[in-house]
């Protein structure tokens, strides 16, 4: 099939070239140029959604996958227009299912749900949002759950992988 841009793709082959980018085999991502055999990219990052990599590749590694919808189009125009096109490697994860954290700031979307600075938790997922990961915090003394709060990656550290 020929692809098209718009048309969102899945990486079919493991490519040492983007595998250092974070870029794997079934990586997804839509089209956005087409030059000769070469596809010009955005891939989605599962690992922290809202991340994103733009890359060329050639036609040969991408099998298609589905049709952006129409509505959708002025979006991707106005991302091409941004210049955003430069990032070409996804963001490292930064943690990791069960890693046991640390809470590193004081602030008062922590403060609300009565989790404070050097209190600790465990990541509950493998992925992140936008750099948030989703955390539960537990009293140490009473083994009982305080909160399950969204927090800042920069906001942790972690103490036990």
């Amino acid at each position: 099939m020929n692809l098209k841009i718009y048309d969102y793709i899945k990486l079919n082959t493991e490519l040492d070239a983007l595998s250092e980018k974070g870029i794997h085999k079934g990586c997804t991502g839509l089209i956005l140029d087409i030059k000769a055999d070469s596809c010009f990219v955005r891939f989605r990052n599962t690992k922290n959604k809202g991340d994103y990599a733009c890359v060329y590749i050639d036609q040969k590694y991408l099998d298609y996958w589905m049709k952006e919808e129409s509505e959708n189009l002025p979006n991707w125009e106005r991302f091409k227009a941004t210049g955003d096109l430069a990032k070409d490697r996804f963001k490292p994860q930064k943690f990791l299912e069960y890693d046991l954290v640390e809470l590193t700031v004081e602030k008062e979307k922590y403060a609300k749900f009565g989790v404070y600075k050097g209190m600790r938790g465990v990541v509950m997922e493998n992925y992140c949002i936008a750099s948030e990961y989703y955390v539960i915090f537990t009293d140490e003394s009473t083994a009982e759950d305080i909160a399950d709060l969204c927090v800042y990656e920069d906001d942790l550290i972690l103490i036990n992988r």
